[in-house]
């Protein structure tokens, strides 16, 4: 395999030069929403970034900060069908895990992709996040599930969206499946909902109360691979 940064030869999609190169997030963070914060903060569970928003899910972490090579890798990801870059990435996610003491805890846990909608799972070929998952499940030991669904909606990308706007449109766009809330399928007490990246948190809120509307469901953590820093 060719690393997708430096071309070099490689194990994963990514040589462990490059990896390691990656601008993980800078501390100190929120430790709510993970966001980079400045030092003299006065409560480490809030920022402007998550300060007055839903909190549905218990504490956001992300593997890496937004950056050139970063985004690059995402895009690669997600529209050029690279789905080999996802096994590094989820590597650097596990990292995050057993450095993060709330989610190294989580034993009765099941990691959960965020869906897509089935427009783009046939444009793509596969869920950006279920790639990210699959990895991230084997090296935890954790069941990888798939108890949300994802309804098409008149914006299904959010880039240019407001925060507000975000938040909006996936609350009506995520749901629990049926055979879920009707207890036909149940799921472990803990949730880590897994995600490529993390901008305003909309896309986590949503789905973190939709996993909350199914009997026995009481935590949901977030763990993505990028971070969008925003100025």
């Amino acid at each position: 395999m060719i690393c997708h940064l430096c071309h070099e030869k490689c194990e994963l999609g990514l040589c462990p030069e490059c990896m390691q190169s990656l601008s993980r997030v800078p501390k100190p963070i929120c430790l709510y929403c993970g966001a980079p914060v400045a030092g003299e903060q006065t409560d480490a569970f809030h920022c402007d970034a998550c300060t007055d928003r839903p909190r549905s899910f218990s504490l956001a972490r992300s593997a890496i900060r937004s950056s050139e090579e970063s985004m690059l890798l995402i895009h690669a990801l997600k529209y050029r069908k690279a789905a080999y870059i996802a096994p590094a990435l989820a590597t650097l996610m596990a990292e995050v895990w057993h450095a993060t003491p709330e989610l190294r805890e989580l034993k009765n846990a099941a990691i959960v992709p965020v869906p897509i909608t089935h427009r783009h799972l046939s444009k793509r070929g596969y869920n950006q996040a279920e790639e990210l998952a699959k990895p991230l499940s084997a090296s935890l030991h954790l069941p990888c599930l798939q108890p949300l669904i994802r309804h098409n909606t008149e914006s299904d990308s959010q880039t240019r969206l407001s925060a507000a706007q975000r938040l909006h449109n996936a609350m009506a766009a995520y749901a629990a499946a049926p055979a879920y809330t009707s207890g036909k399928k149940q799921l472990p007490p803990d949730i880590v909902l897994i995600d490529d990246v993390y901008t305003t948190g909309a896309t986590a809120r949503a789905c973190a109360k939709a996993l909350k509307s199914i009997p026995g469901v009481k935590n949901v953590a977030v763990l993505t691979a990028i971070r969008v820093v925003l100025s």
